[in-house]
């Protein structure tokens, strides 16, 4: 009996070891990954000259707020606007395309035939790199007219597979005996997809919204590509804009980078118990 408790002990003590050694690797790794925010942030309250100073180190010796002064004179606000509505707009149509897709594939996946090899081949589409259509893109956004309008940079990118996949995948965890019983209550499927299935999907909702933020905020290429205008610039392009033939504004970038990025945390840090959650989901298979 006395045997047995040590091993008990013993197993116990090299248990908790074992998890002290794992949340201390967890905190390195989250400190080398935060770093260069860090580093980020205290570098754009340097002087020009401290920013490149030899030894290097990591807090300025007098924070200054010139260099963000200096980007919100140049107007870099109008640059936030372009992007939210971009963002959010964009976000918005993904959203509500991405959840009909994914339930027209997850609920008449038995109804009518060949919906999943329709499915199947759909998914072949993500094997095909985005850089490919670059041409492609240009000459159909040019043929429609949206040359140098934002709807050029929304419109197409407002389908994504990683979406309808979320969704029908969430989707196919629900019975269809719920959908079964609503038609039967004179429901149509508008009614059951508005009032039913979307309400069950808003942890997806919530997770594909952050992501679907997160890709159009930061997008650089399209919208270098589709915007010539610089009162419809984006803020990722208004960034690249203090790189010039005389030289690179340092600090100017790494204020607006900054400046950037506030949203994007505020947003995870209001939504980030959903993103687990609706992650999840996508890999319950009915």
């Amino acid at each position: 009996m006395k045997g047995h408790n040590n091993t008990l002990k013993s197993a116990k003590k090299t248990q908790q070891t074992q998890s002290i050694l794992v949340t201390i690797l967890g905190f390195v790794i989250a400190f080398v990954m935060i770093f260069p925010i860090i580093w980020l942030f205290l570098s754009s309250f340097k002087s020009s000259s401290e920013l490149f100073a030899y030894p290097l180190h990591l807090f300025p010796e007098k924070f200054s707020v010139a260099s963000y002064a200096k980007v919100i004179q140049n107007g870099f606000f109008i640059y936030v606007k372009n992007s939210l509505f971009l963002a959010v707009v964009g976000t918005l149509i993904t959203v509500i395309i991405s959840a009909m897709c994914g339930y027209a594939f997850a609920i008449y996946r038995g109804e009518i035939k060949y919906t999943n090899k329709v499915f199947g081949i759909f998914l072949l589409g993500t094997l095909i790199p985005g850089e490919i259509l670059t041409i492609s893109q240009f000459t159909v956004i040019s043929e429609l007219g949206l040359y140098d309008n934002v709807w050029g940079v929304i419109l197409p990118v407002v389908t994504t597979t990683t979406g309808i996949f979320m969704y029908r995948q969430h989707y196919m965890s629900i019975p269809l005996s719920l959908v079964e019983s609503a038609r039967l209550d004179g429901a149509s499927e508008f009614k059951i997809f508005k009032d039913i299935m979307l309400p069950l999907g808003s942890s997806v909702t919530v997770t594909l919204t952050i992501f679907s933020f997160l890709w159009r905020w930061n997008d650089y290429i399209l919208p270098l590509m589709v915007l010539s205008d610089q009162k419809n610039f984006t803020i990722q392009i208004a960034i690249k804009s203090y790189i010039g033939t005389m030289g690179v504004d340092w600090n100017s970038i790494l204020a607006a980078s900054i400046l950037s990025i506030l949203p994007v945390i505020i947003l995870f840090i209001i939504l980030q118990k959903y993103i687990t959650g609706g992650i999840a989901t996508t890999g319950v298979k009915g």
